[in-house]
């Protein structure tokens, strides 16, 4: 599954890039995430999905402040990377987000298409949160 996305940010590139990469707010905008904390290079995850509290630690791949930051799930039931791509945009900040998991088997289509649905969502969020 590969979803991409791209909004703009009423906030300077340097501002969304501090927000995006403090692990402290992850709960604040991604839904089902409880816990995200940063500990050795790494943001270990606690949420729940579809009833089950799953453990995620995210390897942190790529962070050039304030344009790049990439992650790749370490434990996850879905192996998966999400890039982020921000460049400063006539309002802002353009953030271009790339996530691709490797889903298989029965079913995988449906949870590809609800994954999708959710990420579109949380990324709303985001951008509601860092302009008001």
């Amino acid at each position: 599954m590969r979803a991409e996305l791209t909004i703009e940010i009423a906030r300077p590139p340097e501002e969304v890039f501090a927000y995006l990469t403090d692990a402290s707010n992850v709960p604040q905008w991604q839904s089902g995430v409880r816990s995200a904390t940063l500990r050795d290079g790494r943001i270990e995850e606690t949420r729940s999905l579809f009833g089950r509290e799953l453990h995620t630690t995210l390897e942190i791949v790529e962070q050039e402040a304030p344009r790049l930051f990439t992650l790749r799930a370490q434990s996850s039931p879905v192996p998966f990377t999400v890039r982020h791509e921000l460049e400063p945009a006539a309002e802002g900040t353009r953030l271009t987000v790339t996530a691709e998991a490797e889903t298989h088997g029965f079913g995988s289509g449906l949870l590809a298409r609800r994954a999708e649905k959710q990420f579109r969502k949380d990324f709303s969020r985001l951008k509601e949160i860092l302009e008001r």
